[in-house]
């Protein structure tokens, strides 16, 4: 088993305790200022990380752009994350407390709300935890989403630069961390994607990590691998499980392979 790191990452030095909705880091970041929409507000998680009821989350690269608009406009109000003119605002930093509060909830509720669908990445997702664990849902609360980059952006996350895809990690590692400490002992993180899997290690906690298990092999796509391990934070322990292949991009056929591998190694 390899361990990364011994530290546990508080509060960083470089302003973890700042508002996430009136973040604006990127705004004046010449690395990828272009791409970071302003005007659609930070989602950090999906769901409500504080649930007595969570057993698992899952960890993604960050929120889909078409979350807020399609084909470049606002979706209706009742279908979309919240933004700066839900608010008459036109600046991050002039949000009231009581707009911060709602668009809070607004994502809290995100898998609750009756009057909006859902993105199809999490109902693949939901297609792979449900499978692994029928007590795992996003419905109830005992499943819920972080991403690691909180902003969404104008390009898909592979049509970034590289430049632009680890400063935009850089910028959001504070707030990452902070949801990941603040998680109860126990819960399962699900890493989807080796970028993912990366960036839990370069948060400098204290990581056990198993040697990767091979999931399924194909011609075309080559071998799609798992990781087993655990973070250890101030007594606490959470189960890390991963995966080196996007859900998104993977067939309905392997991923029901790879809900029966991650089922296969939950006790």
């Amino acid at each position: 088993m390899r361990r990364f790191g011994n530290r546990v990452r508080r509060r960083s030095q470089s302003g973890c305790d700042v508002i996430i909705e009136r973040c604006h880091r990127c705004a004046g970041d010449p690395t990828c200022e272009r791409q970071v929409d302003n005007a659609c507000l930070p989602v950090p998680f999906f769901g409500d990380i504080s649930n007595v009821h969570l057993k698992v989350v899952t960890i993604g690269l960050n929120p889909a752009l078409n979350e807020y608009r399609e084909k470049g406009l606002p979706k209706n109000h009742s279908q979309r994350l919240a933004m700066l003119s839900d608010y008459a605002c036109d600046d991050r930093e002039r949000l009231a407390d009581a707009d911060i509060e709602d668009a809070r909830f607004r994502r809290e509720n995100y898998f609750r709300n009756e009057n909006r669908d859902w993105h199809q990445y999490f109902e693949k997702m939901e297609f792979v935890i449900n499978r692994a664990n029928p007590a795992w849902t996003y419905l109830t609360g005992s499943a819920a989403h972080l991403d690691i980059v909180a902003c969404a952006t104008n390009s898909r996350w592979s049509d970034l630069t590289t430049q632009c895809q680890n400063r935009l990690i850089h910028n959001c590692r504070d707030y990452f961390s902070q949801a990941i400490n603040s998680l109860p002992g126990e819960t399962v993180l699900l890493c989807d994607g080796a970028r993912v899997i990366q960036e839990i290690k370069n948060l400098g906690l204290q990581l056990e990590l198993h040697p990767n298990q091979a999931i399924s092999f194909h011609e075309r796509t080559g071998c799609h691998y798992g990781v087993v391990g655990r973070l250890l934070i101030d007594g606490k322990i959470l189960q890390i499980r991963g995966w080196s292949s996007y859900v998104s991009r993977l067939s309905a056929y392997w991923r029901i392979d790879l809900a029966r591998w991650l089922g296969g190694t939950i006790i």
